[in-house]
């Protein structure tokens, strides 16, 4: 977990940082004004539909779950994702990923080693439909001023991840390995390991299932900050609430939090700016859409755990191991 807790450091940096910023520039008068016009039941409608978006994701594991066993529950993997949100929660680094794995195992007798290849290659489906979304928006949505050229910056970088991508497979078994320096052959190893996780989700059962899963995931998330968008009555267009998507996700990419705190503000904070929406009215809006995402789920995630008996604090170690191995292959 060394690369974790230095993550975990950063980003408690980081987030400080942030909420330091933006706590000297608010003002907290227009802040409680964003609060007290929300229009509640569009908040409703985005709490609704996160869970929705939950069981579609528990539907697109449950799909490549079933590479390695015949049979798999779909009720045990929903309350997986529940149960992974709660352990992020409670401990102070971030172990629900494997919480959701270890739980899963224990649920339906799957082996572990098996049950993180799953999760591997959901990880890797969930990512490739991100970066359509992103391809997508840059090409198709009508974009404009600052939000323009902040998003050709962004499509250009990942061009540029992707390939780099191609590149390094093509080029990765050649030349002898023995004679490599030691940078090349932890990149190939990499490497490696992203074609195997490509061949492995290419094999998978009901495949066709699994893209249309990815593609309704991405979609409801875009639905969840729109209704949000309309909670705090901001006219903004659908291509915000898909960048807004895009922001968060990049900002919980890059800051390594409890519960995602700060890096999901951070996001949708920066994504709103771009719209010129008002400091406090973002900040208000990136909260409020936090706790909607997070709070059901949490309360979701201890029901499970009373009602199976799991042990968090017990498994705690066994999650951490997984985490570890999680870090060592992707």
């Amino acid at each position: 977990m060394k690369k974790t807790k230095k993550a975990w450091g950063l980003g408690l940096f980081v987030v400080l940082l942030f909420f330091g910023f933006i706590l000297y520039k608010i003002k907290p008068a227009r802040l409680l004004e964003a609060v007290a016009g929300v229009a509640w039941g569009w908040v409703v409608v985005a709490g609704l539909v996160n869970i929705l978006n939950i069981a579609v994701e528990s539907l697109r594991w449950q799909q490549i779950v079933l590479t390695v066993k015949r049979k798999v529950r779909f009720t045990k993997i929903f309350e997986a994702f529940a149960v992974g949100f709660f352990g992020n929660i409670i401990f102070p680094l971030r172990v629900g990923d494997g919480f959701r794995i270890y739980f899963l195992s224990r649920q339906e007798t799957i082996k572990v080693p098996e049950a993180i290849w799953t999760f591997i290659l959901d990880r890797l489906a969930d990512i490739i439909f991100f970066l359509v979304l992103i391809g997508v928006t840059g090409l198709y949505f009508p974009l404009s001023g600052e939000t323009e050229r902040a998003f050709h910056l962004l499509l250009l970088g990942v061009s540029i991840i992707v390939l780099l991508l191609v590149i390094m497979a093509y080029f990765s078994g050649q030349g002898k390995k023995e004679n490599w320096p030691s940078w090349r052959k932890r990149l190939n190893n990499q490497v490696d390991r992203f074609l195997i996780a490509c061949r492995g989700l290419l094999r998978a059962k009901n495949l066709l299932l699994v893209s249309l899963a990815a593609l309704t995931s991405w979609i409801l998330r875009v639905m969840i900050i729109w209704a949000m968008f309309r909670a705090f009555h901001l006219s903004l267009p659908l291509v915000g609430s898909v960048i807004g998507l895009i922001m968060v996700n990049l900002g919980l990419a890059a800051v390594n939090t409890p519960a995602n705190i700060g890096g999901f503000e951070l996001g949708l904070v920066a994504a709103l700016k771009l719209f010129s929406v008002d400091t406090e009215v973002a900040l208000s809006c990136a909260l409020l859409l936090h706790l909607v995402e997070v709070v059901p789920v949490f309360l979701m995630g201890g029901t499970i755990i009373i009602k199976t008996g799991f042990k968090p604090h017990q498994a705690r170690k066994e999650a951490e191991e997984i985490e570890e191995s999680l870090e060592e292959a992707i």
